[in-house]
């Protein structure tokens, strides 16, 4: 694998995400978000440099992607790893208390139960 740096191309994509999220979230706050001034994170967006090690990890670990992907890996995910999408679930699921689990859960397999019997 030749490998690329594509830094630029996923702080802009995360931001993207964070904006799809929130339709009224600023730079500024993106930014505070990730613990850099919204200079820094303009320049990045732009493609001007890149955060230090500690940046990236904070920036990583605050967007619940992997340092790799941030930093371009275009390998396939292991099989036991989460998309983002489900990672996203479980630290919602993580967060709820165990009353509202039950019933998630339940409401979860009814769903599914019910999409099964359309799709026959």
């Amino acid at each position: 694998m030749v490998w690329k740096n594509k830094f630029h191309e996923r702080i802009n994509e995360l931001w993207k995400r964070a904006k799809d999220q929130n339709h009224k979230m600023t730079q500024t706050e993106y930014a505070r978000r990730l613990g850099v001034t919204r200079n820094a994170l303009l320049g990045w967006l732009r493609g001007s440099g890149q955060p230090d090690v500690d940046g990236l990890v904070r920036i990583a670990t605050t967007e619940n992607v992997s340092l790799s992907w941030l930093m371009g890996d275009e390998r396939p995910k292991a099989e036991n790893e989460l998309l983002q999408d489900e990672q996203a679930l479980v630290n919602f699921f993580r967060g709820i208390s165990p009353e509202y689990k039950d019933h998630l859960l339940w409401l979860a397999k009814r769903w599914k139960e019910a999409a099964e019997i359309v799709s026959e």
